[in-house]
């Protein structure tokens, strides 16, 4: 590596909002081992490996306490157990403690069954209310130097409890295929959020009409934070076809250094894609 990826954050200074720099993220982050994985496999990598990669954005949905996509359940090998929270969280508290200068951002989002609140309830009792001081939970985007060491939580589901993490509860849906361009939504009033989650698109019209047209406009949308998630399960339905086309035209996008993109959150990730965003953070 021509840097070191699994520490990146510590050259990022303290004041610098969440929403100020550019951070790699992965879509559907546990489903390295997960059923029916032609079609609902998005990554080839582990939490633990994305981590040493540089992300720090994870796409994390369950049931309950599994981690599934959709119906399918993910694994933690080929015919391993079922992959659960307590692994993913496992691994990013192992992490955290290994490179305090870090930061995790988890979206968290019920993917099967009927009730978000429960799924929610599930995480607070056995991993916040167990370990407070790794979490972050309050409803404003924070300063990197506020949260180095902790998980940011982005909620996806409903929560009675009065600290909850930020509110992703209103991101718009995003798949309709007539529509191509992204929307913004505030999780609380004072912060604004771009999104742009096409994930029904054909790979050439995602990248060419979704995210592309994104990465062209966020240097003039810094005050947003930015979500451009390059992952699409367009006709034929194989997370892997799909990416192989719109990573390689990423690749091949000349992002300038210094300049504003977001998160960008991408499907079957590897050190040449982390490293690319990474490296647009320092000049």
């Amino acid at each position: 590596m021509s840097m070191r990826l699994n520490n990146w954050m510590k050259n990022i200074g303290d004041e610098k909002l969440l929403r100020d720099f550019n951070i790699p993220g992965t879509h559907d982050s546990g489903t390295k081992y997960c059923q029916f994985s032609l079609f609902s496999r998005c990554q080839n990598k582990t939490i633990s490996e994305q981590l040493q990669l540089g992300v720090r954005v994870f796409d994390i949905r369950v049931d309950k306490m599994t981690l599934v996509h959709g119906f399918c359940k993910c694994r933690k090998n080929l015919f391993g157990k079922i992959l659960t929270l307590n692994d993913v969280i496992g691994d990013m508290f192992s992490f955290l403690k290994e490179n305090p200068s870090e930061t995790i951002l988890m979206m968290f989002k019920m993917d099967n069954g009927q009730d978000s609140s429960l799924c929610f309830d599930l995480l607070y009792d056995n991993f916040i209310k167990t370990n407070p001081d790794k979490w972050y939970l309050e409803e404003k985007i924070p300063m990197l130097g506020e949260v180095r060491g902790k998980i940011v939580l982005l909620r996806r589901t409903e929560s009675k409890h009065e600290k909850a993490g930020i509110d992703f509860c209103a991101m718009p849906y995003h798949g309709d295929t007539k529509v191509t361009g992204w929307d913004s939504f505030s999780p609380n009033g004072v912060d604004d959020v771009i999104i742009q989650d096409r994930y029904r698109l054909m790979k050439k019209k995602k990248w060419e009409k979704a995210v592309k047209p994104l990465l062209e406009a966020g240097e003039g949308l810094k005050g947003s934070m930015i979500f451009n998630f390059l992952s699409t399960a367009g006709f034929p339905l194989m997370p892997f076809l799909n990416s192989s086309y719109v990573n390689s035209q990423f690749m091949k996008y000349p992002l300038v250094k210094g300049n504003y993109y977001g998160v960008l959150l991408l499907d079957f990730v590897n050190e040449r894609l982390t490293e690319k965003i990474i490296e647009t953070n320092f000049n």
